[in-house]
């Protein structure tokens, strides 16, 4: 009955043919998308330039300035909860009632 759909309806088998390629393709698209996005370049920032004088020095005084600024932040605190004195003392631990095994 099969061959007999070919004959009266010719379209029917590459239609379904489609179908399946584009289902496959579909199937196939998310999962080649990680690898392809591990062969794309990346991005080279100032690669080959050369600094001058002038640009290293400014970094120089950046990283100083930088390094300062790190020195003058205070050491934290032991305790840093803001809530550690609206909390009340937990209440104390009962002994657990031994049951007796039957």
């Amino acid at each position: 009955m099969n061959s007999l759909n070919t004959m009266i309806y010719p379209g029917r088998v590459s239609m379904r043919v489609f179908r399946v390629a584009m289902l496959v393709g579909a199937m196939t698209v998310p999962v080649s998308l990680p690898a392809f996005a591990q062969m794309m370049p990346g991005f080279k920032l100032n690669e080959g330039k050369q600094l001058t004088e002038e640009e290293i020095a400014r970094n120089k005084a950046n990283e100083d300035a930088a390094r300062a600024a790190r020195a003058k932040i205070p050491d934290a605190k032991g305790n840093s909860d803001p809530w550690a004195t609206m909390r009340t003392e937990p209440a104390p631990k009962t002994p657990k009632a031994k049951t007796s095994a039957k």
